[in-house]
């Protein structure tokens, strides 16, 4: 039997450890289950500081953020990736700068795969940080597979957000966050979502499919299955 090396993913993480962790359990769990035996996945992992990252979110610095992403995508390049990742949502806000930095090596971008899952309704929720749900990222590629997207109200965007920062990245999950969470949703329902994207990868540590009135799209899911079939290639 020839042995399995898989094409290299890096992923660049950090933002926060939490959805790092929750990345690399996902895509190693995966190969296993579609290799068998003890196979895991071929993956290099470039964590930022997130306290500074995240400094830099709320100032609006997303020039910075570019940078700091940007330059972890070359490295994992110049350390031999064959694709690169980004192990976060919001960072797909600058998804273009870290594209032009890795040249033609492909960056497997969560929201153009999170549109072609979601291509089938006519109208889903979106839950986020404020910097997702306040962006036309999703709006605009959903947009053009026929499906639009309605955001909470902001009183209720800010708590998503709250919860977010202040207990999920620090690996907090909390009933109270929860029970909150489910009730925005019932209200995106009643305005006609048919289904809620978790378009945060920490919110899928809260809910999973099955907990709400309409169905839950975990983007992070929806991602790590496109990234398991990258590193596989023909072996999946």
């Amino acid at each position: 039997m020839s042995e399995f090396r898989g094409r290299r993913l890096g992923l660049v993480g950090g933002t926060s450890w939490v959805s790092s962790a929750h990345y690399y359990r996902v895509l190693n769990q995966a190969v296993a289950e579609r290799l068998g035996g003890s196979h895991s996945a071929p993956l290099t992992l470039w964590s930022v500081e997130f306290g500074e990252f995240a400094r830099l979110q709320h100032e609006g610095d997303w020039a910075a953020v570019a940078r700091i992403l940007a330059d972890a995508a070359r490295r994992l390049v110049d350390a031999g990736c064959e694709g690169i990742a980004l192990a976060a949502n919001t960072t797909h806000l600058v998804a273009d700068d870290v594209r032009a930095a890795i040249g033609d090596v492909p960056l497997l971008d969560l929201v153009d795969l999170t549109a072609d899952a979601v291509a089938d309704r006519r109208r889903v929720g979106l839950l986020g940080t404020r910097f997702t749900m306040g962006a036309a990222m999703f709006p605009e590629r959903l947009a053009t597979r026929g499906v639009e997207v309605v955001v909470p109200p902001d009183e209720a965007q800010q708590r998503v957000h709250d919860v977010i920062y202040d207990e999920l990245t620090r690996d907090v999950v909390s009933e109270q966050a929860r029970s909150d969470y489910l009730a925005v949703i019932d209200k995106l329902a009643a305005d006609g979502a048919e289904a809620v994207l978790l378009a945060c990868t920490e919110q899928g540590l809260l809910l999973h499919d099955g907990d709400a009135a309409v169905p839950l799209v975990d983007t992070t899911e929806v991602h790590c299955r496109a990234l398991v079939d990258f590193m596989l290639g023909d072996k999946a």
